[in-house]
Order: structure tokens, then C-alpha cells, then sequence
């Protein structure tokens, strides 16, 4: 294992541990989890800031500026926002001392527990949404994904780890979905953005060739001009539609 794949490895086994502790960690816990990539003082504050982007707060660690700034919202999430509010004020508040028995009867598996229980966490889902905002999805969809993890963990509170306590469990579960919908769609995007960079590629080879031969070139000549597989070629050309046309008509 080459030494970037080994530091991703152990990004992501701190960044699992982090869930376990609801996306907190000491300066310890990281320095425990790279203590074999001989790191220095600068590195180290650059893997901060990249769990800081990751909604991960390391003990003793503040950003200032552009880092802990929070990019305002649409005008789509302000009316999200608004709505979502407005909804919560019509609900019914429990007292904080009945919360712990619906959790325990919820844990039992009462149906009506769990669906109060998850009621009352509505406005800390949004809450910590709004802490996962301007990372790749809008707020609705960030809510939508806290409010999954939210039944998750209300469905799942018996199974909870032992000395774990509801309100962590709970938590635990919203952070979870949330952080995995936003790897989700940051692969989206990579993906995209990797097809978006192949397309242009074959735009340009088809230009090229069609000036150096005085007509339209084939699927075949591109094939061996861009060094792809046949198959993989016709897949981009079905791709490209009708912005790219080569002399079969593909």
C-alpha cells in the first residue's frame, strides 16, 4: 500500500471513529489514527481544516475566516427554512423529562413512542443540517436525509452500543445519513465531472481528425486515435447524441 492510499485509510478510519463520538474528536484521537505518517505541525493543521469542512470538531481547534463562514441561502432554502419552522411551532412540546421515557419506550419498539419521539427531533435534525450547509446539497435535501437517519435511529434505539445514550444515538444516526448522502453525491459529481472531461476529449479528436482527413472520420479510426476500446467509444458517442457525429451516422 503506497503512502497516499495508507493516509486516505486512515482519514477514513478517523473519520468513522469521529462518528462515534457525533462528529467530535481530541487532538489525540487524530495524532493516534496518522501517528505512522510522520506528519508535522503545518500538516497536521491542514487534516483539521479538512475535518472541519467535514463538520468534524477537533477539541482546542478554531478556524477563522472564509472556514467558519456559512454561505448564505437561496431563496429556495430561506422558504424551506421558513415552512419547516412553521411546521415545528404547530407541534405539540413534550417536557425534556418525558423525552426520556419515550425513548425508553421507543427502545422497546412502541410504534407511537417512536413516531413522538421523532416529532420532538425535528428541530434538532434541522439543526444539524444547517451545520453540513453549501457542501454539495441544498438544505431541503440535507433535512430530508437527517430526518431518514432520524426514524433509523429512533427504530433502532434498542440496539444502541451500551453506555451510549438515546440523545447520542439519535444523533449519531443524522450525522450518519447526512455525511453519507454528501459522499454520495460528491462521487456524482466526480463521476460527472470525469464523463463531462471524456466528452470534450472526443470533441476534440473528432475536430482534429476531420481536419487533417477533409471528412467525417469513423467510430473505428477513433477508436485507435484515442486508444479506447471500441465498445467504450460507441457508449460516449450515445453520450454525445447529436452534438458529435462521426461518418456511420453514430
Amino acid at each position: 500500500m503506497d503512502e497516499q492510499t495508507r493516509f486516505r485509510t486512515a482519514l477514513a478510519a478517523l473519520g468513522a471513529h469521529a462518528e462515534q463520538q457525533n462528529g467530535r474528536l481530541s487532538r489525540e484521537d487524530v495524532q493516534a489514527f496518522l501517528q505512522d505518517m510522520n506528519l508535522n505541525e503545518e500538516q497536521y493543521r491542514l487534516v483539521y481544516a479538512y475535518l472541519a469542512s467535514r463538520q468534524i470538531r477537533v477539541e482546542g481547534v478554531a478556524f477563522s475566516g472564509t472556514l467558519a463562514e456559512k454561505p448564505p441561502y437561496s431563496e429556495e432554502e430561506q422558504a424551506f427554512l421558513k415552512q419547516y419552522r412553521q411546521e415545528m411551532r404547530r407541534l405539540v412540546k413534550e417536557p425534556e423529562n418525558r423525552l426520556a421515557e419515550l425513548a425508553a419506550r421507543a427502545a422497546d419498539g412502541e410504534p407511537q413512542a417512536k413516531r413522538a419521539l421523532t416529532e420532538q427531533w425535528m428541530e434538532r435534525v434541522l439543526s444539524v443540517a444547517g451545520e453540513y450547509a453549501g457542501q454539495g446539497l441544498p438544505l431541503p435535501d440535507l433535512v430530508q436525509e437527517g430526518s431518514l437517519g432520524l426514524m433509523i435511529g429512533a427504530d433502532t434505539l434498542g440496539l444502541r452500543e451500551d453506555g451510549r445514550s438515546w440523545e447520542e444515538h439519535l444523533e449519531q444516526e443524522i450525522r450518519r445519513a447526512i455525511r453519507a448522502a454528501l459522499d454520495e453525491q460528491a462521487g456524482a459529481d466526480s463521476a460527472g465531472e470525469q464523463i463531462t472531461g471524456r466528452l470534450n476529449r472526443l470533441a476534440d479528436a473528432v475536430t482534429e481528425l476531420t481536419e487533417d482527413l477533409g471528412r467525417q472520420v469513423t467510430p473505428e479510426e477513433l477508436s485507435l486515435y484515442l486508444d479506447l476500446p471500441l465498445e467504450e467509444l460507441e457508449g460516449l458517442l450515445r453520450i454525445a447524441g447529436e452534438n458529435i457525429e462521426t461518418a456511420d451516422g453514430t
